[in-house]
């Protein structure tokens, strides 16, 4: 809540307005009832005033800001407030001190029933208990006073809950903003594999509805609701559209789709900050791959990024040890900004972008968490609106990693699968594994590429 404004004193300077038979209709505790009501009507005009402002300011920044990916995240308030497609303010998207964005004042823990006791303190409020079955996790949301909003003040609160708990961080996209038209006719994607694999994705809602996937399997699941808030989040649709194209859509009806024998299952968990910015909490996350890992997919794709996080890292961990494989969008930071999560963590596989002349695409992060290079830049996609564009992005390289391996997984375990990448990855950049490049580039356009290796 934006911290109330002093309108008491308002109230007091403008209340020989008020009504002569007001002032004397009876008790004082009528006028100080009638008081009371002003204050609070005057209240949340001016907080819904200072919202508008804030998400005015907002929008400007982002588009000015949009041309150079680094500068969607920092163009944003300190305090965003975040709605619900009612128009009610769910909560406050903000800024930490370490610079990382997360849900103000909300943090996550994974605990037992026995654990959960520790929590009964009158700085914490629990908001939400979920059994995520299929992470084999109970995960709590809760919300914390001002004073203990830090890991410090909950350590010396929780001493034996600290390291299982961590704030409900925000992620995003890692793709740009769309260019109007395609900017360069680039050659069709071709089919990787027939078979009928399982694929997943977290991402935005997919317009499903596109010419793209008029033979296309997808299946949908929001995971966008508040708790005590009626009505969900607000639902972009851009970058999920973008990214299943790239899975499973056909850019033409002559084209061909990279898997067109799949089951596409999306998890939507991304918000509107913007119209060109959006975000998804790591409550809303840990949601969507409980629910994927109770699809059996093979492959999950992962297209976002953000902070290193105690709870999503042992999700991670989980989900490599079920045998998920699992493949993340490197991050659009740029070549000096530190690893991005969750493609950092070990056992996922990080990718970056390159163009059609294999040249790294210059806001790509680099490191060690760099497995593959693949095509992402410029590349033609389904927009909701019914139409192509053109984006760019190591979101859009990581599905076809994905894709790679779906078709891989089909005859061959996650570590053979793995392996068979490697070997067919073309080196660039230093011999062997390097921080550009990784293993080297997966050119799905290779007819090497397009039949899968036998165990």
């Amino acid at each position: 809540m934006i911290p109330r404004l002093n309108i008491r004193l308002l109230i007091f300077l403008t209340f020989p307005v008020l009504p002569a038979q007001a002032l004397g209709a009876g008790p004082s505790n009528l006028l100080d009832g009638r008081i009371e009501a002003i204050t609070n009507q005057v209240e949340r005009r001016a907080e819904r005033l200072v919202e508008r402002k804030i998400t005015e300011d907002t929008n400007r920044r982002i588009a000015e800001a949009s041309e150079v990916p680094t500068g969607l995240e920092a163009s944003l308030p300190e305090m965003l407030p975040i709605k619900t497609r009612d128009g009610v303010t769910a909560f406050f998207d903000a800024r930490q001190s370490d610079g990382t964005r997360a849900v103000a004042r909300q943090w996550l823990l994974t605990a037992s029933e026995e654990e959960l006791s520790q929590l009964r303190h009158p700085d914490i409020t629990i908001l939400q208990r979920q059994q995520l079955n299929g992470l084999g996790l109970t995960v709590v949301r809760f919300r914390v006073s001002p004073e203990r909003d830090s890991r410090a003040a909950l350590r010396e609160l929780l001493p034996e809950l600290a390291d299982q708990l961590d704030r409900n961080h925000i992620y995003t996209p890692q793709s740009t903003p769309d260019q109007a038209e395609p900017q360069a006719v680039s050659p069709s994607a071709r089919s990787l594999c027939k078979e009928p694999v399982r694929v997943g994705m977290v991402d935005t809602v997919v317009n499903n509805e596109h010419p793209a996937f008029s033979k296309a399997r997808i299946v949908q699941q929001r995971f966008l609701a508040v708790g005590n808030h009626t009505g969900d989040l607000a639902e972009p649709q851009a970058h999920g559209t973008a990214v299943a194209s790239v899975l499973v859509g056909r850019p033409s009806t002559q084209a061909e789709a990279r898997l067109p024998g799949a089951s596409l299952f999306s998890a939507s968990v991304f918000y509107k900050r913007s119209d060109v910015a959006s975000g998804a909490t790591l409550a809303h996350l840990l949601e969507g791959l409980n629910w994927l890992t109770e699809q059996k997919v093979a492959v999950i794709n992962i297209s976002l990024t953000g902070p290193d996080n105690r709870i999503l890292a042992s999700v991670i961990r989980r989900l490599h040890q079920q045998g998920v494989t699992l493949v993340a969008a490197v991050g659009n930071e740029g070549p000096a900004a530190p690893p991005l999560y969750p493609a950092a963590y070990d056992g996922v596989i990080g990718v970056t972008a390159v163009d059609n002349n294999r040249a790294l695409y210059r806001w790509a992060n680099r490191g060690q968490q760099v497995a593959f290079a693949a095509r992402g830049v410029d590349i033609t996609v389904a927009h909701p609106d019914g139409s192509q564009v053109t984006k760019s992005g190591t979101s859009l390289a990581s599905p076809v990693v994905a894709a790679l391996l779906a078709c891989r997984l089909l005859r061959l375990s996650p570590e053979q699968a793995l392996r068979a990448l490697i070997n067919d990855a073309e080196d660039l950049g230093e011999k062997g594994h390097d921080p550009s490049f990784g293993h080297g580039f997966l050119d799905d356009r290779s007819e090497r590429l397009k039949t899968p290796p036998e165990a």
